[in-house]
């Protein structure tokens, strides 16, 4: 009853309902291992703090003796998921799709065991499937169902265009599960349809259905959107401990339990301990020790220890001495006098933003020279050894 109600914990839905204790005992009874499914299309190289909600749950099943199978969507990839989309999602090429399960596989390990987990890709089979047998396979799709699935739905009110292809992802994904015949398909809330799918395709090939189990998707630093690469809103499994740090500590205070649910290891008790002194204490105290367990899940301790007063020194310190700061060389800024506007320095130091994402962080009072806010981009700075420029809340730059 306790390892029931310990994969149960924080899951958001079970389809069917029961389905997670009849799987489990119909395991035991043919003293075998679930098959539990994870597919993932490899459209960004990073995984982030929102995939490891799925990744974590996976972890519990593995440490019981379950088989974990990961499915790259390989093929699928390349005709793009539209899901929680409004219009079609680009497909990638080969290449891209190669690359990116690559960096994928290898970020999995700090969650999952990746040598006793099981790693498919789809093309091996959708790549081989006749023409003749991928319409035999729809045909045990309705049109109807697929537009129950609210973003095709959604469109279809709209009238935005819904290409052919996007109608066909579900029913491939769920494909997937027959090839595998998984026993549990796993994924996010936003997957709810496509893991469906899975179910209703291997009860048409005469197969046992798989339980459907989907995780709540955790919510980006914006405190709005749930945490994507494509919103710039993510904490990344590789992002530095400092960086780590700074971000969690980033989030709306709205978002503090949230995070403490499904980003964080502590225990059900120090977790409810931790609840109660959010009643009392500042807001800030409770991110910090959010942001310290983060870190020593993906780095160490130690690293996460060092990251606290990193933050300390360079964001809530008044002693200018305490502050570290990037070294840029002026020579590098390729200036044939000894000025430059603030956005083309900007856009020169911080070149991980757009010039015009640069441009309003001046307009916004967000960048200083010497500690002096500046607000017009156009501004001529002098460029000069020590000069100091802070871009930002956790950009600091010194001239040299």
């Amino acid at each position: 009853m306790e390892t029931i109600q310990k994969l149960k914990e924080n899951a958001a839905i079970f389809l069917p309902e029961n389905g997670l204790e009849e799987k489990l005992n119909l395991a035991k009874k043919e003293n075998r291992k679930l098959i539990i499914k994870l597919g993932f299309d490899p459209t960004a190289p990073d995984l982030h703090l929102g995939h490891a909600v799925v990744l974590k749950k996976l972890k519990q099943f593995q440490d019981l003796g379950h088989q974990i199978v990961i499915v790259v969507g390989s093929f699928t990839a390349r005709i793009g998921d539209p899901t929680g989309k409004n219009k079609s999602r680009k497909p990638l090429s080969i290449e891209e799709v190669q690359h990116n399960a690559e960096t994928y596989i290898s970020q999995l390990s700090k969650i999952i065991d990746v040598e006793k987990a099981k790693i498919v890709f789809n093309s091996e089979w959708l790549d081989e499937l006749p023409f003749s047998e991928v319409i035999q396979i729809m045909s045990n799709v309705t049109v109807a169902q697929l537009m129950h699935r609210n973003d095709f739905n959604k469109r279809f009110s709209e009238n935005t265009p819904i290409a052919m292809h996007e109608l066909v992802y579900p029913i491939l994904q769920g494909f997937d599960s027959v090839k595998i015949n998984a026993d549990i398909e796993m994924g996010g809330t936003d997957q709810l349809f496509n893991c469906t799918m899975g179910r209703q395709l291997q009860e048409s090939f005469k197969l046992s259905g798989q339980i459907v189990m989907c995780m709540p998707l955790l919510k980006g630093l914006d405190g709005k959107e749930k945490m994507s690469k494509s919103l710039h809103n993510t904490i990344g499994l590789i992002d530095e401990p400092n960086e780590m740090f700074g971000k969690t500590m980033s989030i709306p205070d709205a978002l503090i339990l949230e995070f403490l649910e499904l980003t964080t290891n502590f225990s059900f008790e120090e977790k409810e301990e931790i609840k109660k002194r959010l009643e009392k204490e500042n807001p800030m105290d409770i991110k910090k020790l959010i942001a310290k367990n983060i870190i020593s899940q993906y780095h160490n301790q130690n690293e996460a220890e060092q990251a606290e007063q990193f933050f300390i020194n360079q964001f809530q310190s008044k002693n200018a001495a305490s502050k570290s700061f990037i070294p840029v060389s002026i020579s590098s800024l390729e200036n044939q006098t000894n000025k430059m506007t603030l956005i083309d320095l900007c856009a020169i130091i911080k070149n991980d933003i757009t010039k015009s994402a640069n441009r309003r962080l001046i307009e916004s009072g967000a960048v200083q020279i010497n500690n002096e806010k500046i607000i017009n981009p156009n501004e001529l700075i002098l460029l000069e050894k020590e000069t100091k420029i802070k871009i930002g809340k956790r950009n600091f730059y010194e001239l040299q």
